[in-house]
């Protein structure tokens, strides 16, 4: 009796132990039956290079502009990489990009978009913070993928390990920082903390300006009629630069978060006027003003250059109607300027390529 009843409780054993790994296996093949494909092919990319386009969804061009925004960022000292995969169905672009990243075993950002638009980003920050900021930017309906990419990096990138907590961040919390910048503002602040913030809206004022003149130019570009594909990217990566800028710029709150909008800035006129030289139509980046109007360049081109020649239709019609004209204002050191008299910021007018003192 006692050995018929050891061996029983022995058969138990050995079925619940298969039972239990054969539980295991189902888990295991349902893990990996959920995890999403990544193609050989752009493991092997990334594992030696910075940048990946399909070559069947993609066209050379766009590749071409992949791979010159990837040694941009790499060159600023940005560890990204960029990837343009095909069509991932039925899958979480996120968890697409998580999973490519992991198998990479990389530590920097990944940036992955596909044919029909989507974008995603898996990177060292948090991942609700990297969605936040691509919404806020609206990166998904930039149409061409190169800009795309593009625009998606710059927000989802760390910042510099200068910049403490970094303004892309902050589009995440942005609720709990007014919040927070309220409660301060209403126990005061010391001296120097509320002279450290006058200067930055000071600074934050001047590059809205030129975030609203770089807005107006990317309105000019597309409207110019062109078969250049190159223009065509351009004038798309224009728009991208314009549209990061300006969340940085908007929601910045330290100089180093709004250095970071201004590089945008300064990136956004270079290519500017890359792309008015392909179409014919000027727009220098030492003068971002130039052909904008003279009383607010976010009102626009001027109306009729050969005559007054700075500005636009409706302060035209202020203007012959008796009203006075008044261009926007600024502050710099505390004082109201014309923004046109106020000095640059940031090198924004410093060509790419050319340090910035």
């Amino acid at each position: 009796m006692i050995g018929r009843s050891g061996s029983g409780g022995g058969s138990r054993r050995i079925l619940a132990l298969f039972v239990v790994a054969f539980a295991a296996l189902l888990v295991a093949g349902a893990i990996a039956a959920a995890a999403p494909r990544i193609q050989p092919e752009v493991l092997l990319a990334l594992r030696h290079g910075d940048s990946y386009a399909d070559p069947v969804f993609y066209q050379a061009s766009v590749a071409r502009q992949i791979r010159a925004d990837a040694a941009e960022l790499r060159r600023r000292g940005e560890d990204v990489k960029l990837a343009a995969v095909p069509f991932v169905p039925g899958r979480d672009l996120t968890a697409y990009a998580t999973a490519l990243r992991t198998q990479l075993h990389y530590g920097g950002t990944l940036v992955v978009t596909t044919p029909h638009g989507n974008v995603a980003a898996a990177g060292p920050r948090d991942p609700i913070s990297i969605t936040v900021a691509l919404t806020a930017i609206g990166a998904d309906q930039v149409v061409d993928p190169a800009a795309r990419l593009l625009a998606a990096a710059e927000v989802s990138t760390p910042p510099p390990t200068d910049s403490g907590s970094g303004v892309r961040d902050l589009i995440v919390l942005v609720g709990v920082a007014l919040a927070g910048g309220a409660l301060a503002i209403g126990w005061g602040l010391r001296r120097e903390q509320r002279r450290n913030h006058e200067r930055t809206m000071e600074s934050r004022g001047l590059l809205k300006v030129y975030a609203d003149a770089l807005g107006a130019r990317a309105r000019l570009l597309s409207a110019v009629r062109t078969d250049d594909p190159e223009a065509h990217g351009l004038v798309e990566a224009v728009e991208a630069y314009h549209a990061a800028a300006d969340a940085l710029i908007i929601h910045a709150t330290t100089e180093p978060e709004l250095a970071e909008g201004a590089h945008s800035l300064r990136s956004g006129f270079g290519d500017a006027e890359r792309a008015g030289e392909i179409v014919g139509r000027p727009f220098p980046h030492a003068t971002p003003f130039a052909g904008l109007c003279a009383v607010d360049p976010a009102h626009g081109a001027v109306a009729n250059p050969s005559a007054d020649g700075s500005l636009c239709a409706a302060c035209t019609g202020r203007l012959r109607s008796g009203q006075e004209l008044v261009p926007r204002r600024v502050e710099s050191g505390g004082v109201p300027l014309s923004f046109l008299e106020a000095p640059v910021p940031y090198g924004i007018t410093t060509p790419v390529g050319i340090p910035v003192a």
